[in-house]
């Protein structure tokens, strides 16, 4: 009885964090290997690399699923590297386990909500609060705890209990060596859980640890304990990225990734709401003028927002009275969590980007830094810090109250506080909720369409080496790339599950440069050289997947390539012969042009198919150039800010036409095509002062002939009495050049021809060279 009495509170807590879980997410806790928390876009793709990488790979490091036939290093594919492994060598003895992998990881997103409420509890008892304070700020700031979101695609990041166990830890072990090996454990645990999320909690916990060790007066005698408390933090850092270096086989990964400057915080996303019940409330009185951004939210509720205002006041009046506050030192008075909110903060600033916002070359000084493409997350131990700090002021406030007589007040504060910050955040979780419930789990035959049944019975995995979805989608080197798809994403992840036959599209992050030219090349037209046929290792043909939806005429030529073996409403499968798909329609192009040539009319030394058709066509040759795609001259210039190809004064385009805007562009050197950069058609309305664009994004080009790639746009105008401008825009501090060559602006039904000198034919744009008989 007296051990009961003892333990109520963690009885009581426990007993209301499981009824918490099972108000919200029974139906998933009970059966988790029936749900997916999402089909779409990171979500599916990191459901798939991780299930793949168990069921189908034979390598512990390197994962086949995607990028084919290169694969991918398995830290590179947000897998949950360590799980993914640890299934992946239980299924060795155990080989069914990996029928219910997917409900593993889904019970482990889950049940870390449960474990934060009870780690929370033991942080805050670390530092003395109450105990049924703590239980009441434990939940609250759970429940509120910001990466509830990622559990619907970020999934590796969703694990809300890792920073407050890791601070936890390392406060044990500030005072006993025997959380020494824990603490590494953890700390390594975590960056092979997400690199990105174990780097949040070691910039974290590194930096509570040089400022703790400052403050220590005898230093010279704590070095010692100091120092293994920095080789638990390090050690795993080092080995992290020493392990990637000497495993990873591919090369050329980009050293200038884009985003750094895209997902920053700022001070509104950590106090100001972004779900009801205040939020509405705050967009009407605002007029919807505030924009948070989505990677930083960090709210912590309306208490600590209000409380955070006070203390700032109090402390602003206190600087002009020149006179101390007994209540701020109240407030401040342990040392512990004084050094973890100036850490927090310190991490905090770095999540605005402070200092590289304001003096962007800094990030030239430490390139490293470019990896984090979204430091907005970087925000959440700061939430966790900044939360447990209120939770202690309002501990202290308690106490002061209990002493002046008022407890009952005090309680009832309190209460209200806890309350109201689970009132907001209960909207959090039923969006969870739903969300996590709505997709059964796709790599169970059994929850799949009857149609994607009947498609997975005409396929044998043996008689197939990858798979090719269309639209065709590529995505991880930035530099070549295809927009994705979700319905050719979730349909060639399904297929390629059930079958093990691996994808050559990717949805992944930093992939090799070449080799994400080279899988994004098989969409370029056929007349133009493939690379990667060199590195397919056998003659197996593909599997083709078409969706249904609008195709390029790329893509449509290669699905007619091969032959049909299922079609239905929402699926279709193809099988392509390699023979068929390097075959090239050059001749096919070539004899149709000779046939229809007295057909044609010449202007301008063209051959068109329209005589009164208007075009235009810019070789640069006024220009010279040691780089250019034809002839002599090309277009040079340094790819930041507005580069202009071509100027059009007013009645020179048709309002009821519609025309294509190519150009070649070089994609040779690093960084050519790629950071925002973008081919816009604008158009300037002089007499209402207004500006139109038309923008296309050279990084996505599917045709590629060598280092250059051609940049194709259909554009209308709104009037034909307004200017148009072709140009191209980088970001200012873009230092890589631009070369350009061959602009052809024309209708989009009509056919532009011309014999080239050195025995090609110039066909809309594109260079078609002489198979057999060339040109009399």
């Amino acid at each position: 009885m007296i051990s009961l009495k003892k333990n109520l509170t963690v009885i009581s807590l426990f007993t209301i964090s499981v009824l918490f879980m099972l108000g919200f997410y029974g139906d998933v806790v009970f059966q988790p290997n029936d749900y997916m928390f999402s089909q779409d876009g990171d979500g599916i793709k990191n459901y798939f690399t991780y299930a793949y990488h168990i069921q189908h790979d034979s390598s512990l490091i390197h994962f086949q699923g995607m990028n084919y036939p290169y694969g991918e290093h398995y830290l590179y594919t947000d897998c949950h590297p360590i799980l993914a492994n640890s299934f992946q060598l239980a299924s060795k003895l155990f080989p069914s386990i990996t029928n219910y992998s997917i409900g593993f990881l889904n019970f482990a997103m889950l049940l870390s909500i449960f474990l934060t409420f009870l780690i929370l509890y033991m942080l805050l008892r670390e530092f003395e609060l109450r105990k049924w304070i703590a239980v009441v700020f434990s939940l609250s700031i759970g429940i509120l705890a910001p990466q509830i979101f990622r559990i619907g695609g970020h999934l590796a990041l969703s694990y809300s209990l890792a920073i407050p166990w890791s601070w936890w830890l390392l406060l044990k072990a500030f005072n006993n060596r025997k959380y020494y090996i824990p603490l590494f454990i953890n700390n390594f645990f975590w960056m092979f859980i997400h690199g990105y999320l174990g780097i949040i909690i070691l910039f974290f916990l590194i930096t509570l640890s040089i400022i703790h060790f400052l403050a220590q007066k005898e230093k010279k005698l704590q070095i010692s304990h100091y120092s293994k408390i920095f080789a638990s933090l390090i050690l795993p850092i080092l080995f992290f990225f020493l392990f990637t270096k000497f495993t990873d086989t591919h090369t050329e990964r980009t050293t200038n990734p884009s985003g750094f400057f895209l997902y920053n915080a700022e001070l509104d996303d950590v106090f100001l709401p972004h779900h009801s019940p205040i939020r509405p409330w705050l967009d009407k009185i605002t007029n919807n003028s505030i924009n948070l951004q989505w990677e930083a939210w960090s709210y912590m509720g309306v208490a600590v927002t209000l409380l955070s205002i006070s203390l700032l006041l109090v402390f602003l009046y206190q600087l002009i009275r020149r006179k101390k506050s007994k209540y701020l030192l109240l407030f401040f008075q342990n040392k512990t969590l004084n050094y973890s909110i100036i850490a927090a903060f310190i991490v905090l600033i770095f999540a605005m980007a402070f200092p590289f916002k304001q003096i962007p070359a800094l990030l030239d000084v430490f390139p490293i830094l470019k990896q984090f493409r979204a430091t907005g997350r970087f925000t959440w131990p700061f939430y966790f810090v900044w939360s447990v700090f209120a939770a202690y002021v309002f501990n202290q406030i308690y106490i002061l109250l209990t002493k002046k007589g008022k407890q009952v007040i005090a309680i009832i504060i309190i209460g209200f506080i806890g309350l109201f910050n689970i009132i907001e955040g209960w909207s959090y979780h039923q969006e969870a909720a739903i969300k996590i419930s709505q997709t059964l789990n796709l790599f169970k035959k059994q929850n799949l369409s009857n149609e994607m049944q009947d498609a997975l019975k005409k396929i044998n995995s043996n008689d197939y080496q990858a798979i090719i979805a269309l639209p065709f989608y590529y995505y991880g080197s930035e530099s070549f790339a295809r927009p994705a798809s979700q319905k050719a994403l979730r349909s060639s992840t399904i297929i390629s599950y059930h079958t093990g036959i691996p994808i050559v599209e990717a949805m992944l992050t930093r992939t090799s440069i070449t080799e994400s030219k080279k899988i994004v090349q098989l969409v370029s037209p056929d007349f133009y050289p493939k690379e990667i046929k060199a590195d397919f290792p056998n003659n197996k043909p593909l599997l083709l997947i078409n969706t249904g939806e609008e195709l390029s005429e790329n893509e449509k030529a290669l699905w007619n390539k091969a032959q049909t073996i299922y079609n239905s409403k929402d699926i279709k499968i193809a099988s392509l012969n390699l023979n068929d798909l390097w075959e090239s329609s050059a001749e096919d192009i070539i004899n149709n042009y000779k046939e229809n040539l007295s057909q044609l009319y010449n202007r301008h030394h063209f051959m068109v198919s329209d005589s009164l058709t208007y075009f235009f066509y810019d070789d640069f040759e006024t220009s010279p150039s040691d780089t250019s795609y034809r002839g002599k001259g090309a277009f040079h210039s340094i790819k930041r800010g507005k580069n202009t190809f071509a100027e059009f004064k007013p009645n020179t385009f048709d309002e009821n036409a519609t025309y294509e805007a190519s150009i070649w562009m070089f994609n040779g050197e690093a960084d050519a095509l790629n950071l925002w950069f973008r081919f816009i058609i604008e158009e300037y309305d002089p007499v209402a002062n207004k500006w139109y664009s038309t923008t296309y994004f050279p990084e996505f080009a599917e045709t590629i002939n060598g280092n250059w790639s051609l940049i194709k746009g259909q554009f209308k105008v709104h009037s034909q009495k307004n200017w148009i401008y072709i140009v191209s825009k980088g970001k200012n501090d873009s230092k890589a050049t631009l070369h350009a060559d061959d602009l052809l602006i024309r209708e989009i039904n009509t056919s532009i021809y011309k014999e080239q000198p050195n025995g090609s034919l110039f066909f809309n744009n594109d260079r078609i060279n002489v198979v057999s008989t060339p040109f009399p």
